[in-house]
């Protein structure tokens, strides 16, 4: 039972490689299964027996990327190093690198997060739940510790999250640069924490 669970996942592995190497190099709306399929070594009915389509798969791709700039965002709780200010900095600097950088592996990224006819999974917004709810903890700790003088951190994150929309995949907004983007993304931090610094 164990084996063919392992398997199954190593077949699924392998499809979700193959069509993310498709859609990083030719777009998801310019990939198809049977090309999916092709690259696997396999014929189409075989792949629909892991993937019920290509938005199944796309959907499986987006949510482990999502998943690893999350849990890029939740290690900044785990530098003891830094005082909340800096967690807070490096958490806003961690989002823009890691989506600038999906991206830079996946340019028709936002094809794969909804469909043209809007079917898609709304993942682009459970992202931001998800991420304003780890900013929202460091605001907590800072209110907590007294380092940040803020009454409402959920509301306060949801503020932030619009105040930095810009660096949250980046290429999407502007044509800058990641070099250009830093010193932006350095002086609306410096302004924010400011904000937020009990005086």
């Amino acid at each position: 039972m164990a084996s063919t669970l392992k398997s199954i996942a190593d077949v699924r592995r392998r499809i979700l490689d193959a069509a993310a190497a498709r859609f990083s190099q030719y777009g998801y709306g310019k990939t198809n299964v049977a090309e999916i399929a092709a690259d696997c070594s396999m014929s189409p009915g075989n792949l629909y027996r892991y993937f019920r389509n290509k938005a199944d798969i796309a959907e499986v791709i987006m949510r482990e990327a999502m998943d690893e700039t999350l849990a890029a965002l939740k290690s900044v709780f785990a530098l003891p190093h830094l005082t909340v200010a800096g967690q807070f900095r490096e958490f806003v600097l961690r989002e823009m690198h890691f989506t600038f950088e999906q991206l830079q592996t996946y340019p028709t990224l936002q094809e794969q997060v909804r469909d043209p006819h809007g079917k898609g999974p709304m993942l682009a917004q459970e992202y931001l739940e998800r991420s304003r709810g780890l900013l929202a903890d460091i605001l907590k700790a800072g209110a907590t510790t007294g380092e940040f003088a803020i009454e409402d951190p959920d509301a306060a994150a949801s503020f932030i999250q619009d105040a930095t929309l810009k660096f949250r995949y980046p290429q999407l907004h502007t044509q800058c640069t990641l070099t250009d983007l830093e010193p932006q993304v350095e002086g609306v931090i410096q302004l924010l924490i400011s904000g937020l610094t009990r005086r």
